[in-house]
């Protein structure tokens, strides 16, 4: 069984892979399941061949390769040195990016957007040759939210809802609907774009935390893949690790 870990700023994405399946997935707080007690836990009662790991927290790497050398179990960590069959356009995209981009590759093939909605939105535009064009980096939902609560005095506890106005009638919802849809047009936006730009009718493919709530709103999405990066994390591992 090999055990992958998609490390965020916030959560940390689990999955378990047996015989080429995901088996089994779980969430953690990045903070909390860097303890002993938590690591120690995914390990318990399974057989681990090895660990893949991308994780956009460095300082955490060296904590985790300490820890499951002392279990005897080798650690894989996605970078931009390993083999890949997606060429990248520069060498240091983050690892969750990378595993995002080779995992749609394999999996959708064609010319591709690839979206992750999590504590930061990115985007990355892929051609069928196999060449990463480059991409973009905004504030995710959260980050947002938060840094509207540090930075004013009047906006403090936005309370999210199941539905987004296009036009506020408080203060809490005039937050939301320029979040929310703030993102929703940047996207879109985005995607019209890119296919002017390119002439290429792409496929758009959202994964992340956050991809569940968003890709209903956003017209353009063709796929919400929520275990994109724990595959792609999987897949590359299994391009670099012998055995």
């Amino acid at each position: 069984m090999i055990l992958i870990l998609d490390i965020g700023n916030t959560n940390i994405h689990i999955g378990y892979y047996k015989n080429g399946r995901l088996i089994q997935t779980q969430n953690l707080p990045t903070a909390e399941g860097m303890d002993k007690k938590s690591l120690k836990g995914l390990l318990y009662k399974k057989s681990i061949e090895g660990v893949g790991v991308a994780s956009v927290v460095p300082s955490l790497e060296q904590k985790l390769n300490r820890f499951f050398r002392d279990y005897s179990v080798n650690t894989f960590f996605v970078n931009a040195k390993i083999k890949m069959p997606v060429k990248i356009a520069y060498n240091n995209l983050g690892a969750d990016r990378i595993a995002n981009i080779n995992g749609a590759y394999i999996r959708y093939r064609g010319d591709l957007i690839i979206f992750s909605f999590g504590t930061a939105v990115t985007g990355d535009v892929i051609l069928k040759s196999g060449i990463h064009r480059g991409g973009l980096i905004i504030p995710g939902v959260q980050t947002q939210l938060w840094s509207l609560k540090q930075k004013t005095a009047l906006i403090k506890g936005i309370r999210l809802k199941k539905s987004t106005p296009l036009l506020g009638k408080n203060t809490n919802d005039c937050v939301l609907t320029g979040v929310i849809n703030g993102i929703k047009f940047s996207i879109e936006g985005f995607i019209a774009k890119i296919r002017k730009v390119y002439k290429r009718d792409f496929q758009v493919i959202a994964t992340g935390g956050w991809s569940k709530r968003l890709c209903p709103l956003i017209s353009g999405i063709d796929r919400c893949d929520l275990h994109l990066t724990l595959y792609g994390i999987y897949l590359l591992y299994k391009q670099n690790v012998k055995g």
